[in-house]
């Protein structure tokens, strides 16, 4: 007899993705708009992926997102010192689909 098949959990599948958070200034006001960036990760840097990004309008929109994306004990408040530098911040995540396109990542 054969026994029934396993229903299997399915769990969002995670990929890696480079998240390139940054800060532009308004040249008028010198504001600053926070950015995130977003592209696949990928382990050879001559390959070319396409990034896409996603426009935040303001701190706590920034810190809304990007929190819950961390690890536990993680804030993005500890780095914004460096997200408002030249280079930005970098951060490099396991992200399912859906919180990917939270950022702006379209398929």
């Amino acid at each position: 007899m054969n026994r029934p098949a396993q229903k299997f959990n399915r769990v969002p599948r995670r990929r890696r993705y480079l998240i390139h958070l940054c800060c532009t200034h308004d040249e008028g006001s010198r504001a600053c708009r926070y950015v995130a960036r977003i592209q696949l990760w990928t382990s050879r840097s001559s390959v070319h992926t396409k990034t896409h990004e996603r426009v935040f309008t303001d701190e706590y929109d920034l810190i809304e997102t990007i929190n819950p994306l961390l690890s536990q004990g993680s804030d993005v408040r500890n780095v914004i010192s460096h997200i408002e530098n030249p280079d930005g911040f970098l951060y490099l995540l396991y992200l399912t689909s859906e919180e990917a396109s939270c950022l702006g990542w379209r398929e």
